[in-house]
């Protein structure tokens, strides 16, 4: 791997670092508001033992302009599930109480709420003597906060920043299901392992799937788990910190770590911006590709997780259902913008042929030329052999991707799951006419640039 200029790649990280870095004012802001709640939640009467604040604020790796937090609530682990949900509950609503909150949920509900412009979840969880022993996954948060806070010297928090900007920058940063991407605390464990956000980099850029690296050789031993990449978590090292990575995601990556050390540039870290295409460029890409859109409304106050783990079962519907009927699908992307979801999928053509020739099995399988001759007996052309197999040409069912879509809509509409079921009950075919009134809004308008484009921000 060739490296540019270190002197450049210094100048430049540290021109990222003062961009991501929170200022002091901000930082005494954020802390004393986390005092205040924690304070709150003493005064509270309640079967809770104590509280305290995780997550990348509790360690000083946050990155500026970021608004939201986490603060923990811990019980007895003898205190029973039940009574430990609603006590959690209760204790969150009573934080919140003359402010905007709403309850979310995980393995057991939590309260969620905005305070000052910050969006701050108060989580219950049981306070557990190791995390081997967890009666709920969050009970590991603690662990982590308190690992982080004994390992992580003070001048490693600018490379996790640096790292994380990176992520972000070049997204695949988050480990929930509709990001697939690197966690916030694997940031700062790859730091740990690495030293530095460079060190970091130049290793990366040659990881292969299934890499497995671990902050003590002993930890590979117990995590057995086969993933892009495993790296057992130091508080339990039976658990793999990065089991949310995809495969896609480990590889943008390994693949945006190569860029950055041929041709460093802050671009890495905030992505590059791309503009709106002007209206009649669009129209022009619109009547020349094959595109459809789909608009329907974002379920409010449903966690992100569950309504983006069911766009992705969503996405395997509709790629197979339209392949299924021989549509060749080029791209599926759901982004989201105002109360909505749009759906934007681009085929080789929109709408295929009348007529469609179907090659059977060889005529020395007896059993299987009668069910073909059986089930296709209405061919406009055949049966005939070509080299060894039956050959017939029928007419297709669906010629045009839309109706495939409206009846795969309608049927998840009536027969899926919520919230994705109730969503689609709104959903809506956008014509071309709609879609380019859609775009005289700037930013959506550059949102679906980015669509056309289809191009990473990196390469």
């Amino acid at each position: 791997m060739v490296l540019l200029g270190t002197k450049n790649i210094k100048k430049i990280l540290e021109r990222v670092l003062k961009k991501v870095t929170p200022s002091e004012e901000e930082k005494k802001r954020e802390l004393a508001l986390v005092k205040r709640l924690i304070g709150r939640i003493k005064a509270i009467k309640g079967k809770h033992l104590q509280a305290m604040l995780c997550g990348s604020l509790s360690r000083d790796t946050h990155l500026r302009g970021e608004r939201d937090f986490d603060i923990f609530v811990l019980f007895d682990e003898s205190l029973p599930r039940e009574r430990f949900e609603n006590e959690g509950i209760r204790i969150g609503k009573e934080v919140f109480k003359g402010y905007e909150h709403w309850l979310e949920y995980s393995e057991h509900p939590y309260v969620k709420g905005i305070i000052e412009g910050y969006e701050i979840e108060i989580v219950p969880c049981y306070k557990v003597k190791k995390a081997s022993m967890l009666k709920s996954s969050v009970d590991r948060s603690p662990f982590h906060a308190r690992f982080l806070k004994r390992h992580l010297k003070d001048e490693q928090k600018k490379e996790v920043r640096l790292l994380k900007a990176f992520m972000k920058g070049v997204q695949c940063y988050g480990a929930d299901i509709a990001s697939e991407g690197f966690s916030g605390y694997l940031a700062e464990l790859l730091i740990l392992k690495y030293g530095t956000f460079l060190e970091c980099i130049k290793n990366a850029s040659q990881w292969k799937p299934g890499m497995k690296i671990a902050l003590k050789d002993s930890h590979l031993k117990k995590c057995k788990v086969e993933s892009p990449l495993v790296f057992p978590d130091p508080t339990d090292p039976k658990r793999n910190v990065a089991s949310a990575l995809s495969l896609e995601q480990f590889a943008r990556f390994v693949a945006a770590c190569r860029a950055f050390l041929k041709k460093p540039s802050e671009d890495f870290f905030f992505g590059k911006k791309v503009r709106a295409a002007p209206k009649e460029r669009i129209k022009k890409e619109l009547q020349k590709r094959h595109i459809i859109a789909i608009e329907f409304p974002m379920k409010e106050h449903v966690p992100r997780d569950i309504i983006f783990g069911q766009l992705k079962r969503f996405k395997g519907f509709l790629t197979s259902e339209l392949q299924k009927h021989d549509f060749r699908v080029f791209d599926v992307r759901f982004e989201e913008y105002g109360k909505n979801i749009y759906c934007f999928v681009e085929l080789e053509e929109r709408i295929l042929s009348e007529f469609v020739k179907l090659y059977g099995p060889p005529v020395f399988d007896e059993k299987n030329c009668e069910a073909f001759l059986a089930k296709h007996r209405k061919a406009l052309s055949g049966p005939r052999i070509e080299d060894e197999r039956l050959v017939i040409v029928e007419r297709r069912k669906h010629r045009d991707s839309k109706e495939v879509l409206e009846s795969l809509i309608s049927f998840l509409s009536m027969r899926g799951k919520d919230p994705l079921k109730s969503m689609l009950k709104k959903a809506r075919m956008l014509e071309e006419a709609q879609l380019l009134r859609k775009c005289a809004d700037v930013e959506f308008a550059r949102i679906f640039t980015e669509f056309l484009k289809g191009k990473e921000k990196f390469l």
